[in-house]
Parts: C-alpha cells; structure tokens; sequence
C-alpha cells in the first residue's frame, strides 16, 4: 500500500467513525486549512500508518500545532495505524485532544521543514539515472 492509498484508507475510516458518532464530516484536505476533515465541531487531522504509530514521531505543521493551541475543545488528531497489516489485522484508531494533544507539543521541539513543489517542468528536464 502505497502513502496515497494509506491516506486515503485512514480518512475513509475516520469519515466513517465521524458518521457513526452522528456528525456530518467534510474531507477539507484541499481547502488550505490546518486539518483534513471538518466534523463540526471537531477539527481533525488524520495521521496515517501502514504500521503502528507507537513510538513513532507525528509531523505537525507549525499551524496545525497553533490550531490545536487556539481551539484545544474542538482540534484533534486521530492516529490510524496498521493500514497495510496482514488480512484480518485490527486497524487501530487513536485520538489525540485536548491537554494530550497539548502535553505531547508542549514536550516536542519546533524544526524547519522546507516543502518545495517539483513541478512538472522540473521534474522532466532535471537529470535522470537510468
């Protein structure tokens, strides 16, 4: 499983969750906002793994960590995990809120990500290895 596929798997679980709960969730993926789907009143981003998330890191963009700061009642952040597990294996849901969710960026250090866009242009007449 590809990181589209496992992506797109954990948003179909946590709109799928979001209905059961009976809220009306929107994948807001493309929208410019600091989560991926908007449950009202819940905002949440979705943190994908093909396997489990213990002990691994979980990027947070620096507006998605202001959002979560400026709306801790309503900003979480579901861990799915074991997306690419063997057939029958439990897909695991953890959610991340409120003084947790707080605790956890209050202890994390801030770094610089760069995210330059290689554009299709670029990416036809940069070098290529056979």
């Amino acid at each position: 499983m590809g990181n589209k596929e496992t992506e797109q798997a954990a948003i179909t679980r946590v709109m799928a969750l979001e209905r059961a709960a009976g809220r009306d969730p929107k994948d807001v993926r493309t929208s410019g906002l600091p989560y991926d789907v908007e449950s009202l009143p819940r905002m949440i981003e979705v943190k994908a793994f093909s396997r489990s998330a213990r002990s691994e890191a979980l990027p947070l963009e620096h507006r998605q960590v202001e959002a979560a700061k400026a709306n801790p009642e309503h900003y979480y952040v579901y861990v799915i995990d074991n997306l690419a597990g063997p057939e029958g294996a439990e897909v695991g849901v953890r959610i991340l809120h409120g003084k947790v969710l707080r605790a956890m960026i209050d202890r994390s250090q801030p770094q610089i990500t760069y995210w330059p866009t290689f554009r299709a242009s670029e990416y036809d007449q940069v070098e290529r290895l056979p």
